[in-house]
């Protein structure tokens, strides 16, 4: 076989482009290996981000469950009681239908301390303005009731800022009343409030549209003139409240009473006066009590049943609340 200059100069470009194709090859296996390594490394990633996610999912899970268990326990433990106890009952806040002191869920709660075989006392803790005189007035007969069926445990009212009112309506029933002496204490009155704007309106060219069946039925509508006879009717209805609220605390306090005669005229009295007047009998505070007139019990607190989620809910915006207040003074 002959070989020649020709030849092999006809040789090398095959050889150089058999190369250059290898060497393309290889580069674009080089660009696959890569991008095979990218998505596989994406796809680690994106499995770990899910495995975190589900990870503090759990987290949140438990936590979730640990808060109701605390709270289930704690109101399981409250509800322990370790020989005899004082039932201590906090009134506090307005009084009336769907308000902090509502009758409907208090009176309840008084039957369940009169059922406890183990109360030996009870202190009620209150610090209310007053409100409805019908709670109020449910709240008194429950009290009153209970103590004339169980002479020997004793009913004892810790008065903080506030017993006015109806807050004194209720105090009043107990069989006794401790204030601090700077206590806001009495309001032994009814009020009603309103206004009248029917020459306003007439001045302003209004004309009033109001249709009734009754010719007193809209006598507190605040854009028609009130007449004499509606006035002396609806002040009747006043003063027979006043009769009702004045007759329950001189049921309640008796011949403590002074002989004054503002006490029954809605006037409100500083503890230190309250003292004075016989409507309160001495100066102290709840656990002030706890620790002195009923040392020997042990305390057993009694709230308004409310549903555990409701407790999870409440539990869980106020500790939200308090970290957004926290987080919005760190970026002060």
């Amino acid at each position: 076989m002959a070989w020649n200059e020709e030849d092999d100069v006809n040789k090398k470009p095959q050889e150089s482009i058999v190369d250059q194709a290898q060497g393309k090859q290889s580069t674009e296996t080089k660009l696959v290996d890569a991008l095979k390594e990218v998505l596989g490394a994406q796809v680690v990633e994106r499995r770990r981000q899910r495995r975190w996610k589900i990870f503090f999912r759990f987290v949140y899970l438990f936590v979730f469950i640990g808060v109701v268990v605390s709270i289930w326990v704690t109101s399981d433990m409250e509800d322990v009681n370790a020989g005899d106890s004082v039932a201590v009952l906090r009134m506090q806040g307005t009084i009336g239908a769907q308000s902090e002191v509502d009758a409907n869920e208090y009176v309840p709660l008084l039957d369940e301390i009169y059922a406890n075989s183990s109360t030996k006392a009870v202190l009620i803790e209150m610090n209310s303005p007053g409100g409805s005189p019908v709670h109020s007035g449910i709240l008194y007969d429950a009290i009153m009731h209970y103590r004339t069926l169980y002479p020997a445990i004793p009913v004892v009212v810790a008065v903080e800022d506030l017993a006015a009112s109806g807050g004194y309506y209720i105090a009043s029933a107990a069989d006794e009343i401790v204030v601090d002496k700077a206590s806001l204490v009495g309001s032994i009155g009814v009020v009603s409030g309103g206004f009248e704007a029917s020459e306003l309106i007439e001045k302003l060219g209004v004309k009033r549209r109001l249709f009734t069946a009754g010719e007193n039925k809209a006598f507190m509508d605040p854009f028609s003139p009130m007449s004499d006879a509606a006035v002396q009717s609806w002040q009747s209805v006043l003063d027979e409240t006043h009769k009702q609220f004045i007759n329950a605390v001189k049921e309640g306090r008796g011949d403590r009473l002074a002989d004054e005669p503002n006490l029954f005229t809605g006037m409100v009295f500083t503890g230190t006066q309250a003292v004075e007047l016989g409507l309160a009998d001495r100066f102290g505070y709840a656990q002030q009590l706890l620790n002195t007139q009923f040392s020997d019990l042990t305390p057993t607190y009694y709230t308004p049943y409310k549903e555990p989620w409701e407790k999870v809910a409440k539990q869980l915006g106020v500790e939200f609340s308090t970290g957004v207040t926290s987080w919005l003074y760190g970026l002060r």
